[in-house]
């Protein structure tokens, strides 16, 4: 399960995109909710079969106490309703990036560090004079 997690998280760029979650139009919104619902799986299933259910419930209790004091408990998105597979990856919607400004910017900023470092790593240098 907790594979299943970080394989979720990777594909869904280490939440790193602008409005992941709370932008339905979002073409990652789908990937992020799968994360989230198989964090939510796994926590459940340290509760009911871990060494220490304690840790896990006092932690599934802070986490519920935290959304509904910012008040995100009750909110509910067009992906929270649908059921999650952990044998299935959930994948971005690729195809509505091209129309998300936020997630070209995102993309934008890492193609320019990337050339960066590519550009700092292979530019030719100026051998050093013998003196």
């Amino acid at each position: 399960m907790q594979n299943f997690v970080n394989l979720q998280f990777t594909y869904c760029l280490w939440g790193l995109v602008p409005g992941s979650l709370t932008n339905e139009n979002n073409p990652f919104n789908d990937c992020s909710h799968a994360y989230l619902a198989a964090t939510k799986a796994l926590l459940d299933r340290l509760q009911r079969k871990s060494d220490n259910p304690a840790a896990a419930r006092e932690l599934a209790m802070r986490i519920d106490t935290d959304m509904l004091r910012a008040q995100s408990a009750l909110e509910i998105c067009i992906h929270s309703v649908e059921p999650f597979n952990t044998a299935e990856i959930i994948m971005p919607e690729w195809a509505g990036v091209v129309f998300n400004p936020f997630v070209l910017l995102v993309y934008a900023i890492s193609l320019v560090a990337v050339a960066a470092l590519f550009a700092v790593e292979f530019w030719p240098r100026k051998p050093k004079k013998a003196v």
